[in-house]
């Protein structure tokens, strides 16, 4: 499965938002510099991102962006779905599916490997939150300083 920009941008723009938890708005500028993000292209994935109830904005003198939600209440598969929808690599997989269920069902050995694909996805990412990643990137900046 490929992710896409957005989702990978969606994702970079949490975590700046969740290094600064707590600490008031953030302009989407600033998140964008910090990050990387084509700024035209953040504004759009902040707008999803609020839809979803994970990002609160505000306008004006003090205003941007914040989290709706502390770090470790953000599941990674949360925000992928969010931007690429269900993770299930068929349909016959998909929990969420509204398609009838084909008619060799039954005896599919493909459809056993496509469960087995998702379920060990998800298994990977399941549990794994924006705190998780946020942990694994201060732990990879504190290597980084040692050895300069």
């Amino acid at each position: 499965m490929k992710l896409s920009n957005k989702t990978e941008y969606a994702i970079l723009a949490l975590m700046e938002l969740g290094q600064r938890y707590g600490k008031g708005y953030v302009l989407s500028r600033e998140i964008a510099r910090t990050r990387e993000i084509p700024a035209s292209f953040l504004e759009r994935i902040l707008l999803n991102l609020r839809n979803a109830g994970l990002v609160m904005s505000h306008r004006g003198a003090n205003g941007g962006h914040c989290l709706a939600q502390e770090p470790k209440d953000i599941s990674v598969r949360e925000v992928i779905e969010i931007f690429e929808g269900s993770l299930a690599p068929a349909d016959c997989v998909n929990e969420r599916s509204q398609m009838p269920m084909c008619h060799v069902a039954a005896c599919c050995v493909i459809k056993d490997l496509w469960q087995e694909m998702y379920d060990a996805m998800l298994e990977s990412i399941e549990n794994v939150t924006l705190n998780d990643l946020l942990v694994q990137e201060r732990q990879g900046q504190e290597t980084a300083m040692y050895y300069i």
